[in-house]
């Protein structure tokens, strides 16, 4: 230390001793000025530490969503063992259940359309020139059971929504609606770009929209159910991938993923693209130039004139292929040949079509609508939604692209086996982070949630009618003080006088519950002073409406998707003959 005192006296020999010193005048007054420098860097700022590095598709920390290890671009598919006869069979068979167990019999269909002429006949009341059609599931040809009703309703004398009010059209319609005894839930939407009315059929048990002029939407119904008429093949391939997708909860537009319709355009163009092809491409079928059939600007036309389709289509029937062969073949193809971020999933037209040329390659699933040219239905998936789709594509490769060693009736059945949804996800839920909390749809946030508007509305009727003290009656005469409510006072049916039910519960409240439950078509009548006798006299002898009705309740079986079903099968009683609804 010594040493380095002498050397810095050295290199300063200016330097005066600290000993006190007198100052200059001038130096007193003028202050001394000193010049600091500033340096921009990164150590400077964060004094070496960094951010941590979340990735937006695991939610993992450590690296970007370019280098997840769980992109299914970066999933290595594994090549499939040969295939045997006997397993395709089996592929083969599960198709063609996922048909049989799933798709609406005549009764359900004459059901649907019982409603629709009911549901006519009421507008028309109101709206003289009102028609209504069914279109989409319900007669595409693709439809499961106890699938929702579409309903479009155009004006007679006018062709488009042309110099028509919508909003106030669908307001009238729906406070209207509200007047229907079978109809509850009305819920009008007007901001939606076609116009819509929701409701629920009580007697039915279904869930319906009616849409204002929605014309596109019944040309395509007619174009999917030509497809659907030309092989027998398209609707077992249709039901297989719609099953697939409701058990992989990826088959619901409105909660982030893709349609049940994107789904079954992905298997039509994949029938288009077969060597040789299954199916033809309707729209490009014509004579000389191109037929114009104009729809809200968009041609519409196609050939649906199935009798001449072997004479018009030399590929008419060279493709033998089973069903079985086609399902793993389109899981094949998904995974291992068409490649998203290139081409377009179009079927209106049999070359491919590059995502360059239409101008979305912001997306990675891409599936053009065939008569609206610029709506893309894979428009509204996000990043992590695309690569769960993709992850559960390539996950069903592996399943169904594998023959099992096993004999498949050792296992609880074959569609437990194939669509078990642990296997076909990893385990994994859907994602949901675009979805309200409370509902569970996108298109809204939690604040505007009309499930909540709804919550909020009960919730304040009932403080309404319980502003009272807790534990006291609220209604009481004017002059009357508050009396605490005695335990002993009961209520009364006021249908029939009874003190052992309420209305709801009464044998004379014949109002139908649903569709699975099996219940007529009734409509509520007051009951005679005969019935309301005879049901006291009942009671009197220990038989209660609520065992009885419990001791003829029909038997409601649900089954999974996993046990080949989604629909409600009912169970009823010996004897008891079913009406067109039931």
């Amino acid at each position: 230390e010594e040493e380095e005192e002498e050397k810095e006296a050295e290199l300063q020999p200016d330097r005066e001793s600290p000993g006190p010193s007198k100052k200059r005048p001038e130096e007193e007054s003028t202050p001394k000025q000193t010049r600091s420098a500033f340096e921009f860097t990164r150590q400077a700022f964060t004094r070496g530490k960094s951010h941590t590095v979340v990735c937006s598709l695991c939610k993992r920390d450590g690296h970007l969503k370019k280098d997840c290890p769980e992109d299914f671009k970066k999933v290595e598919l594994e090549p499939l063992p040969p295939m045997t006869p006997e397993f395709l069979r089996v592929l083969s068979s599960v198709c063609g259940r996922c048909y049989t167990d799933f798709s609406p019999n005549d009764l359900e269909q004459d059901v649907k359309e019982s409603i629709l002429q009911d549901l006519e006949t009421f507008v028309r009341k109101q709206f003289s020139g009102a028609r209504l059609r069914l279109f989409g599931s319900s007669k595409n040809g693709f439809g499961f059971r106890l699938s929702d009703l579409d309903i479009c309703m155009v004006l007679e004398g006018r062709d488009n929504l042309h110099n028509l009010d919508c909003t106030n059209i669908i307001k009238g319609l729906a406070r209207h609606l509200k007047k229907h005894p079978a109809l509850r839930n009305i819920l009008p939407i007007t901001t939606a770009k076609v116009p819509i009315v929701k409701f629920f059929h009580r007697i039915a048990g279904l869930e319906g929209d009616i849409s204002l002029y929605n014309t596109l939407g019944l040309h395509n119904t007619h174009l999917l159910a030509t497809y659907a008429a030309i092989d027998t093949r398209v609707k077992a391939l249709c039901y297989a991938i719609k099953v697939f997708a409701k058990t992989c909860d990826i088959g619901d537009a409105s909660r982030g993923s893709l349609s049940s319709y994107a789904y079954t355009l992905m298997v039509l163009f994949f029938l288009q693209q077969r060597n040789p092809p299954v199916i033809p491409v309707l729209q490009e079928m014509y004579d000389g130039k191109k037929p114009k059939v104009l729809i809200d600007g968009w041609n519409v036309y196609f050939h649906d004139d199935l009798k001449t389709l072997p004479s018009v289509w030399p590929e008419y029937g060279k493709n033998t292929e089973t069903v079985g062969e086609l399902w793993l073949g389109l899981l094949r193809f998904y995974t291992e040949d068409f490649d998203f971020k290139e081409h377009v999933v179009c079927i209106r037209q049999h070359a491919r079509l590059t995502t360059f040329n239409k101008q979305w390659t912001s997306k990675y699933i891409v599936i053009e609508d065939p008569f609206d040219l610029n709506h893309n239905l894979g428009a509204g998936l996000s990043r992590k939604m695309t690569n769960f789709i993709m992850k559960a594509f390539i996950n069903g490769r592996r399943l169904f692209g594998t023959p099992v060693k096993m004999q498949l009736p050792i296992a609880p059945s074959a569609m437990e086996y194939f669509f078990d949804a642990e296997v076909l996800t990893g385990g994994e839920c859907a994602p949901n982070d675009r979805c309200c909390r409370i509902c569970g749809k996108i298109g809204h946030y939690m604040k505007d949630c009309p499930m909540r508007k709804k919550g909020r509305h009960r919730r304040d009727s009932e403080n309404v009618q319980d502003s009272g003290e807790e534990g006291k009656d609220p209604v009481r005469p004017k002059n009357e003080p508050w009396r605490k409510r005695d335990p002993a006072e009961t209520r009364c049916c006021f249908l029939c006088g009874s003190t052992s039910h309420i209305k709801r519960d009464c044998q004379l409240n014949r109002v139908p519950v649903g569709f699975q439950k099996g219940n007529k078509m009734e409509r509520f009548a007051p009951p005679t002073a005969a019935q309301a006798k005879n049901l006291r006299e009942k009671e009197k002898q220990g038989s209660t409406p609520q065992e009885e009705k419990r001791g003829r309740k029909q038997q409601n079986v649900i089954l999974s998707p996993q046990a080949g079903s989604l629909a409600c099968r009912n169970v009823t009683r010996p004897g008891h003959k079913n009406s067109p609804v039931e």
